[in-house]
């Protein structure tokens, strides 16, 4: 049994880990009936719909954790809101009740997903070292070789890799479009991206963790392409190079690590008919993420000491 201070640590540590997949469950279910939805916003709506729906729970959870063991702030609430939100035993906390068992499953969770995450970038370190002995290679000693890449890879100053096989292979326009394509990865630091929003899915079952994983890698592309045809060259010439490319690389190597930014290792489907919509996707739907949000806070923080209690009286602790 824990008194004062530690007791306030672990029952913070337990409301928001309750919170915390509250969220997760709730958002679950939105994402598996909002895919037919999302493929109708635009590639940086659609990014912006996927950090909402793995940062919501972060936020819902420190929210609620700090209104309610903020005691002025709850004793200048309604009768029915104090009865609802507040905390009967925030300064005990029993270990071997069930309360533990939620905080180690939240604590267990991070430590795995710190852990391969670091593996994913290591092994993107060893995948840079590898794209800069091949990049070297192929323009130092041997021009006339046949490997193809285009890919940016590194965090905090990420490289572009493009071989002179690949550029012999492509008109002025193709190589332009694959450029512009590689850079606006590097400017925007998009493997960094990829590694935090992977970190962050992870508390997400792998069916889900899966998914948004895959819809951002492809809108992290479909924005690329954008940029691409930016310059000038239009949504059309994109696609008939994303296709080319497709072609060209069929046969080559793919780096083993994820987080590298690669021109055709991609859904190139879905990258074509994208570029070839007839009209522009909507925009972020901030009236919708604003309702959403609110709706996660009210009812976690309504119900937080309610469902505490609830489940205490099945598993008495």
């Amino acid at each position: 049994m824990f008194f004062g201070a530690t007791a306030i640590a672990l029952n913070s540590a337990f409301i928001a880990a309750s919170v915390f997949f509250y969220c997760v469950i709730a958002l679950s279910f939105v994402v598996r009936v909002s895919v037919e939805w999302r493929v109708k916003l635009s590639a940086g709506a659609r990014q912006w719909v996927l950090w909402t729906v793995v940062l919501i729970p972060w936020l819902v959870a420190l929210s609620v954790t700090t209104i309610v063991l903020k005691p002025d702030f709850v004793a200048a609430m309604p009768t029915w809101f104090r009865a609802l939100s507040h905390w009967h035993h925030i300064y005990v906390f029993n270990i071997y009740s069930w309360h533990s068992l939620l905080v180690l499953l939240f604590v267990g969770i991070s430590l795995n997903s710190l852990i391969r995450h670091a593996r994913q970038f290591l092994s993107h370190r060893a995948a840079l070292d590898k794209l800069l002995s091949l990049d070297a290679f192929v323009k130092g000693e041997n021009l006339g070789s046949t490997v193809i890449y285009a890919v940016t890879a590194g965090f905090l100053r990420p490289k572009v890799f493009i071989s002179p096989a690949l550029q012999a292979k492509l008109t002025d326009t193709e190589n332009d479009i694959v450029s512009r394509h590689e850079f606006a990865h590097q400017k925007r630091l998009d493997s960094l991206r990829k590694l935090c929003f992977s970190f962050l899915t992870s508390f997400y079952l792998p069916f889900i963790s899966n998914r948004l994983r895959r819809e951002f890698s492809l809108c992290l592309e479909l924005a690329a392409d954008d940029y691409a045809a930016a310059g000038g060259w239009g949504g059309s010439s994109v696609a008939s190079t994303v296709i080319k490319l497709c072609r060209l690389s069929r046969d080559q190597h793919y780096f083993a690590s994820p987080l590298p930014c690669h021109f055709y290792a991609s859904e190139i489907e879905e990258r074509v008919r994208y570029q070839l919509r007839p009209e522009r996707g909507r925009g972020f739907p901030l009236s919708l993420f604003t309702v959403l949000l609110a709706m996660l806070l009210a009812s976690c923080l309504l119900s937080v000491d309610s469902y505490h209690h609830a489940v205490e009286a099945i598993f008495s602790h």
